[in-house]
């Protein structure tokens, strides 16, 4: 954990003529005075848009300010490293810029750099319901900064106008429970269960879909039925049997109009007929498979060959290349383009260019033509062959399409003199054939349907299984989790910030007897809230004007008192810009008595480094505390 405090020294505003205006800091209490209007707030929002504010600075000076000032500086003290930062929002492309030792850098990298060296954990929270699916936001410097600098405008919350779930994660923060819970397997955990949530609602909308829509398809007795693997095969079984009954009485039904329809002396000849024709069918149906197949191994070979051809042109022109460049020498130096001289050597193993020792393997003379020749005469070989291999599918395919226009001429002519049967048999039974052929079509239809309804249940199935697989992901996560969360001490933490803010307001009430007359301070802190109560009621509920200043104060008061701790990372600074209605110039030295109990506090040598920095109007004879009185006032 941290011991790093973080201070401000010396904060200046440059003016457009280049004359500067400052004010100076040092550790412990630091009292900014004056009557209303001297510009107490103001070198109080310049210090706020120096600390990261990632927002222009139009925001926080009006046009006569922002005309009037080019810059501001403020000396960061962060334990014993001094950090220069500046804001030039005149300069061209500076508005949003940081100047960090003169070093430029974006809002959000200042703050990572502050944070990093304050040692205070970079991490992400949820805002609100860690499985609303919503991207946890990070935990910024920004963020604390509304618990350790209380705006003039700020003093009826926590950290007013600030959601609920951000005071909550920058007071686990300060506790140093944050990095306890916040951490990568609580977040991996989140992720997981909501995804399983979403497979379940998922797989549930589904199955209530399911239901909606198909439900009638299995339907017994004209009562619906709940969509399951069970259902669904009974009612595949149930078709399968009605579809075999329903073709069953069909051919009854043919043979009963036949037998009605053609005479006895002409049935053999009918029935051979119809036997005829089914083969021709059959025969057609294997020719055509045949004819197909043909065709494609045909127009593969075509392709072959003609890559063959291809290759062959390649070589060719490859081969007249190697005429032409055969005779060619080398007779200047590739490098200085001189002439090459032979090698003063008087043999022959030596090359007579780069003067290396020639290979032992003689130089076959014509290798290179004898090779092309080679693959000339395999590419020749296997062209023949693919023009071989042509020739025999090319009459095969048409000994195929004779054959099936034979078939077919056969298959015409016995059409013809089954005509007259069919017409006789159609005139008894086309209505009861028409009936049964209906009901047939209604049948498959919905056996089609049942078997769709068989693969959708599949998808269910698949999703219950990726439910499955992610829970058991999820256990052994949710052990780390757990056992990281009963290993954070939440009565400790909030005991400590309870202690600090008690020990304040009874600083006050032995100060000033009976200013504060309320019940103790409890504060209840938990992984996903917290709350801070005047004994059994929530403070806000319970106190009013300067009772509510009373408790903030004290809660400023427990955050500091929480810096010496050394399992924290408050940054022992506090900055309080008390508000105006409440300490006038008439105040003089009444109320001095809400600053002692910090001077007291930060003038300890454990809290060396710390820093309070408090506007007022007078605070006149309070001891130990660092006092600047601002006289000129602003009026417009």
């Amino acid at each position: 954990m941290s011991q790093s405090f973080l201070s401000i020294g010396r904060l200046t505003r440059t003016l457009f003529n280049g004359q500067t205006e400052a004010l100076t800091f040092l550790p412990g209490v630091n009292v900014l005075v004056g009557s209303p209007n001297t510009g107490k707030t103001k070198w109080l929002q310049t210090l706020d848009h120096l600390l990261g504010d990632p927002t222009s600075i139009d925001a926080t000076f009006d046009e006569q300010l922002l005309a009037k000032y080019d810059s501001a500086t403020v000396e960061l003290l962060v334990g014993d490293e001094c950090l220069y930062v500046e804001r030039r929002w005149k300069e061209a492309g500076g508005k949003t810029k940081i100047f960090v030792n003169k070093e430029a850098m974006p809002a959000r990298e200042f703050q990572h750099l502050l944070l990093g060296k304050l040692g205070i954990p970079l991490l992400h929270f949820p805002k609100g319901n860690p499985l609303s699916g919503q991207t946890w936001p990070e935990l910024s410097f920004r963020m604390l900064l509304r618990h350790i600098y209380r705006q003039q405008r700020f003093w009826s919350g926590i950290a007013d106008m600030q959601p609920e779930a951000e005071q909550h994660a920058c007071l686990l923060q300060f506790l140093g429970l944050a990095e306890n819970i916040y951490t990568e397997e609580y977040g991996e955990l989140v992720k997981m269960r909501l995804a399983a949530e979403r497979l379940a609602a998922r797989r549930e909308q589904y199955g209530s879909t399911l239901n909606e829509l198909a439900g009638d398809l299995l339907a017994e007795g004209g009562d619906e039925v709940l969509v399951t693997a069970d259902t669904v095969e009974r009612a595949e079984k149930q078709l399968e049997h009605d579809l075999d009954e329903i073709r069953r009485k069909r051919i009854l039904t043919l043979s009963d109009g036949r037998d009605r329809a053609v005479p006895v002396q002409e049935r053999g000849r009918v029935e051979e007929l119809s036997e005829r024709r089914a083969l021709l069918i059959a025969e057609r149906e294997d020719a055509f498979k045949q004819a197909r197949a043909t065709q494609e191994r045909l127009d593969e070979m075509r392709r072959y060959r003609t890559d063959l051809s291809d290759e062959l042109a390649r070589l060719s022109r490859a081969e007249d290349a190697g005429a032409v460049l055969a005779d060619l020498k080398i007779t200047h130096c590739p490098a200085c383009d001189q002439p090459v001289a032979p090698a003063k050597v008087e043999d022959d193993a030596h090359c007579h260019l780069c003067h290396q020792t020639l290979p032992i393997d003689p130089v076959i003379e014509g290798l290179g033509a004898t090779r092309l020749r080679f693959e000339g005469d395999r590419l020749n070989g296997e062209l023949a062959e693919a023009d071989a291999l042509l020739d025999v599918l090319e009459r095969e395919a048409q000994r195929l399409v004779r054959q099936l226009s034979a078939i077919d001429e056969q298959l015409g002519m016995l059409e013809n003199e089954l005509a007259p049967a069919r017409q006789a048999v159609a005139a008894f039974v086309s209505q009861e054939i028409s009936a049964i052929d209906m009901t047939m079509g209604e049948l498959s239809e919905r056996q089609r349907q049942v078997r769709r309804l068989k693969g959708a249940l599949e998808l269910g199935d698949q999703l219950t299984e990726q439910i499955e697989k992610l829970e058991k992901q999820i256990a052994p996560l949710q052990i780390k989790v757990d056992e990281k969360m009963a290993a954070t001490d939440f009565g400790a933490a909030e005991e400590e910030l309870a202690t600090g803010m008690r020990f304040y307001l009874q600083e006050l009430n032995r100060l000033k007897p009976g200013v504060w007359r309320h019940s103790e301070v409890d504060v209840n802190l938990s992984r996903t809230g917290f709350n801070i109560k005047i004994g059994s009621r929530r403070w806000n509920s319970t106190l009013g004007g300067t009772d509510t200043l009373y408790f903030l104060m004290a809660y400023h008061f427990g955050l500091l008192w929480l810096s010496d701790k050394g399992h924290g990372h408050y940054p022992g600074l506090s900055i309080i810009d008390l508000p105006g209605d409440f300490l006038g110039e008439s105040i003089e030295d009444k109320e001095n008595f809400i600053v002692q109990p910090f001077i007291d506090l930060l003038a300890k040598e454990s809290f060396s480094g710390a820093q309070l920095i408090i506007t007022g109007a007078s605070f006149q004879g309070l001891g130990g505390a660092n006092r600047t009185k601002l006289n000129k006032a602003f009026l417009s």
